[in-house]
């Protein structure tokens, strides 16, 4: 009942965002993507660092707070400094690790059980849904991909990547299907892939990508994370996860808005910017979510939320 009252949610507010991008003008559309991303989408990612610093406890480092705040910050830099000398390389791993993190998250709950080649389901799902987003905008996505890289990419290569992705999880489905996975949760799923695939080529590029990376990924991530920390979904319990990490949400916030005010006016570069920021800061957070996933099944009686704040 749970996951039919939190999918009809996220259906609800996918459409409400599909039927805003009806109304709304380029520049009110650019601002309630930031808006988006600068709420919901950088929040489900601002307490990766007590959620770090609770694994190193843990595993009987104790390591302040403050030395993993510097930590992550090297790791980001880091990332902006692969995408300034190494763009092409840096974009590619992006979209692997966007790809990955994206199809875990969707699944995991899903594919609880013994199920083979999870991890590569992962990355083609997650891919599936990137590149159904790319086909859609091919266009602007290959101009983006110059801009960022300075290569030019047919955009017959998105189609292809797209089709490619689409057949590899065609066929993990037949084989959850085999393997007994419920036909429920099948077709569930191809109607999901057939909201995004409206969605998507609906509303602008920049739009759609915040409609599923906010309503799809970053809610549910959320609502993971304070199951994860604190036992339960609740009010009280998004009060403690905010409390927590406010400040490092207010910090990439204010990134966000900085970052929005000076390329509000020329598109041709405020994706690509976005683009580098996002991948700035999901990189350390999908390896720190990884490093948190191997740590709990190897220790299920784990309950990290004890020293949560």
């Amino acid at each position: 009942m749970d996951i039919i009252r939190t999918t009809s949610f996220l259906l609800v507010a996918t459409f409400f965002g599909l039927w805003l991008s009806v109304y709304l003008s380029l520049e009110l559309e650019l601002l309630l993507s930031f808006l988006l991303i600068g709420t919901f989408g950088i929040l489900h990612g601002a307490n990766d660092i007590g959620v770090l610093t609770s694994y190193f406890q843990k595993r009987g480092a104790n390591i302040p707070q403050t030395g993993m705040t510097m930590l992550y910050i090297i790791m980001i830099a880091s990332i902006c400094a692969v995408f300034y000398f190494f763009p092409t390389i840096a974009l590619m791993l992006f979209i692997l690790f966007s790809s990955y993190h994206f199809g875990e998250q969707h699944w995991n709950t899903t594919l609880a059980g013994n199920f083979k080649g999870k991890p590569l389901f992962y990355l083609l799902y997650g891919g599936l849904i990137l590149f159904m987003l790319f086909h859609a905008h091919r266009e602007q996505v290959v101009q983006i991909v110059l801009d960022i890289t300075g290569r030019d990419v047919p955009s017959r290569v998105i189609g292809q990547l797209f089709l490619g992705m689409g057949i590899g999880v065609g066929l993990f489905f037949l084989y959850f299907a085999s393997a007994r996975l419920r036909t429920y949760s099948i077709l569930l799923e191809l109607f999901l892939l057939a909201v995004f695939y409206v969605v998507f080529n609906t509303a602008s590029l920049l739009l759609a990508f915040c409609i599923y990376f906010v309503v799809w990924h970053s809610i549910p991530s959320l609502m993971d994370q304070m199951k994860f920390l604190y036992g339960e979904v609740s009010w009280k319990s998004f009060y403690r996860y905010f409390k927590s990490s406010y400040l490092y949400w207010l910090a990439s916030l204010l990134g966000t808005l900085i970052l929005y005010l000076l390329l509000r006016n020329t598109e041709e570069i405020l994706v690509p910017g976005l683009i580098c920021f996002l991948a700035s800061i999901t990189v350390p957070h999908v390896l720190v979510m990884t490093k948190i996933e191997e740590y709990l099944k190897a220790h299920p009686e784990t309950d990290v939320g004890s020293n949560a704040q």
